[in-house]
């Protein structure tokens, strides 16, 4: 082992990529040169040169009669492996061969193009992503601690600290990592930088987490529910909006601005189709239920933890920003970005207006309150938010004309599987006398 302050010398660079699934693929290039120096790493000749992988075997890209793709590491990307010291990793420009563009089916390449279409040269969204998940041991939680225990109550404190400072070293803005309210659930909160950046660290946290968990005898996961009765994990995204350093969601009297109140409007207009790209999972929908802490209704609120979007307390306007809460882990994080960015920004284009905020438990509010303040709920499963995305032509325009069909495609044979082909232990225990 390398003492501390030591790096021990690269041998390979995994080049990156994610399927239509967000699952991370990657071929590993070995170095010429062997180095510590990630400079070199980037110059090395083998790097420059890329690497040649099959499209049709990976979800969502090419037909087996076409499908040679060129993977070309993007210098600015790479990074150590805390968890595997022989290796490093970048994100890479997916192309075909032949001098051919960017691949239409790259999510990340999708990402950059709702980037270029929705803002100026001057402006950037800059979000804070807050990443939960659990840590079992076996099947079980893998402690009892609850919100932010320490020692001795947080048996996991050593092993949050390991994680905090492996994320650190791979180059992330780690904000905190602390445990959530259930035992064994962790959360971890990366601080504000740009979308593209962000959207690559939280590929690279999920893999990270769950090989330091299997380095410690653990199982990381980050399903929306993985356990019944306790609260699931989600994805929260804090996203803020300048021009060159002026925040536009900023206004002098604490409250959001008229870009801030357009941009909410925008996702609460596209919410239904949003949930289908930022919850894609059939588990993600036991997770949207009332009092754990993940939204039910279409509303928005400042402060209100209920709501679907809440505005948090901000010291000055450079610092205002909003937070959507529904999205999970499961998610093609370059698609759901994507997506919301269109969202948000189709609400700004058009000057949209949000409904009244809502101060109150919006868990509580009746049906016919509900009926009379106009208040919508998210769509309940998985088969009704493919639906409602269909419908929205700005999300499915997010996804873009290669990959949108495909995601409902792949998606809506999930929700068959799911409702045709599985026997749950529920269904056993309610049904297995008769």
């Amino acid at each position: 082992m390398t003492s501390p302050g030591e790096r021990s010398c690269c041998e390979l660079l995994e080049a990156r990529f994610v399927d239509i699934l967000g699952h991370v693929k990657a071929m590993a290039i070995p170095l010429s040169h062997p180095t510590a120096d990630l400079k070199a790493v980037a110059r090395d000749p083998a790097v420059a040169t890329g690497i040649s992988v099959d499209g049709s075997s990976v979800a969502g890209y090419m037909q087996v009669q076409n499908s040679d793709l060129h993977l070309a590491p993007e210098a600015d990307t790479i990074f150590r492996l805390p968890y595997d010291e022989r290796r490093a990793a970048a994100y890479c420009t997916v192309t075909q061969h032949g001098g051919g563009g960017p691949v239409a089916a790259d999510s990340r390449y999708r990402l950059k193009c709702m980037l270029a279409e929705y803002l100026t040269p001057t402006q950037r969204i800059e979000v804070k992503p807050e990443l939960e998940f659990f840590l079992l041991n076996g099947e079980r939680p893998a402690d009892t601690g609850h919100y932010l225990d320490v020692r001795p109550d947080n048996d996991l404190s050593e092993h949050l600290d390991h994680c905090y400072n492996a994320l650190t070293s791979m180059g992330m803005p780690v904000e905190r990592v602390h445990h959530e309210c259930a035992p064994g659930q962790v959360e971890v909160e990366i601080d504000y930088d740009a979308i593209l950046h962000q959207a690559d660290r939280l590929v690279s946290s999920k893999l990270a987490i769950r090989a330091l968990a299997r380095q410690a005898g653990l199982r990381a996961t980050f399903m929306p529910k993985p356990i019944a009765g306790m609260a699931g994990s989600g994805m929260h995204v804090h996203f803020q909006l300048f021009d060159g350093e002026t925040n536009l969601f900023g206004a002098e009297d604490g409250m959001l601005s008229e870009t801030g109140r357009h941009f909410i409007a925008g996702l609460l207009e596209h919410a239904p189709a949003l949930t289908a790209v930022c919850n894609p999972s059939v588990n993600s929908y036991k997770r949207l239920v009332p009092n754990h802490e993940a939204p039910v209704y279409i509303t928005w609120g400042y402060r209100n933890r209920s709501a679907l979007v809440r505005i948090p307390w901000a010291a000055t306007p450079q610092k205002a920003a909003l937070e959507l809460r529904s999205p999970d882990a499961t998610a093609n994080v370059y698609l759901a970005l994507a997506a919301m960015v269109a969202a948000g920004m189709d609400g700004v284009r058009r000057g949209l207006e949000p409904p009244e905020e809502r101060p109150e438990n919006v868990y509580q509010l009746t049906p016919a309150q509900r009926r009379r303040l106009k208040v919508r709920a998210l769509p309940e499963n998985l088969r009704d938010a493919l639906e409602a995305l269909e419908r929205d032509a700005v999300v499915m325009e997010a996804l873009g004309p290669v990959l949108a069909p495909k995601f409902l495609s792949l998606h809506r044979e999930m929700w068959d599987q799911y409702l045709h082909s599985v026997v749950t232990d529920w269904e056993r225990e309610q049904y297995g006398e008769y």
